[in-house]
């Protein structure tokens, strides 16, 4: 049991890696802090292992931390090739909702058009920022 469990962590650490290629730094960004987060809180959480419980909630979080920063990118780069406002929501799981507004901002540095992010939830804007998205 124990050699399958390793060989499967080695496994999903090599396809992992491979995928890390391929990420803008983001995504990478996101699913690091959210690895990060996760495996202190699966550590927390899991009081019997809490060795098991920092392996779950790492691979938990970063799988979410990476889809959060692939969204923020995805709704940047929409915005300045299409010149008009992207916008991604979702129904979280407590039935409030989270939205990633991309909208461009008509001005333009070098060869990077500059996109307004607006990160928001439960209808009160998180965070905002400006993002540089080459064209």
């Amino acid at each position: 049991m124990k050699r399958f469990l390793y060989i499967s962590l080695l496994g999903m650490l090599a396809l992992g890696l491979s995928g890390c290629a391929t990420m803008s730094p983001r995504t990478k960004a996101g699913a690091k802090i959210g690895g990060l987060i996760g495996a202190v809180g699966g550590a927390a959480i899991d009081k019997e292992n809490p060795w098991r419980g920092a392996v779950e909630g790492a691979a938990a979080g970063a799988l979410i931390g990476g889809a959060i920063g692939n969204i923020v990118d995805t709704a940047a780069k929409e915005a300045a090739e299409q010149n008009h406002t992207v916008i991604y929501q979702r129904k979280t799981a407590e039935g409030g909702w989270e939205k990633v507004i991309a909208e461009p901002t008509g001005k333009s540095t070098g060869n990077y058009k500059l996109i307004s992010i607006k990160y928001i939830k439960d209808g009160k804007v998180v965070k905002e920022e400006i993002k540089k998205v080459p064209y």
